[in-house]
């Protein structure tokens, strides 16, 4: 079996990875897709997942995307998207 490419940090096949994108519970299949979104290639994320994907986890999703400078792009990607997320950062109405 063959390493995901994007796995650079562990041992995951793409068997493996496929079988949590459609099997997991929903905290393994969330931490899955935050480590794809921040160590995949941007054009290699999409082979795995969607933007829809993506968003529909954001809340779990989002403490796996590390450092906090590619957790913002992807929030703000999203909400150029359509998508409307929550998140951490502060409002501009509270500063």
């Amino acid at each position: 079996m063959s390493r995901a490419p994007f796995a650079w940090s562990g041992d995951l096949t793409e068997e493996e990875v496929r079988r949590i994108l459609r099997e997991g519970d929903p905290e393994e299949r969330a931490r899955l897709i935050g480590r794809i979104v921040a160590e995949a290639p941007f054009e290699e994320i999409w082979r795995y997942v969607s933007p829809e994907e993506i968003a529909a986890h954001w809340p779990v999703v989002r403490r796996y995307i590390w450092p906090p400078d590619l957790r913002e792009i992807w929030e703000w990607g999203l909400r150029v998207w359509g998508y409307e997320i929550a998140s951490d950062a502060p409002s501009a109405e509270g500063a």
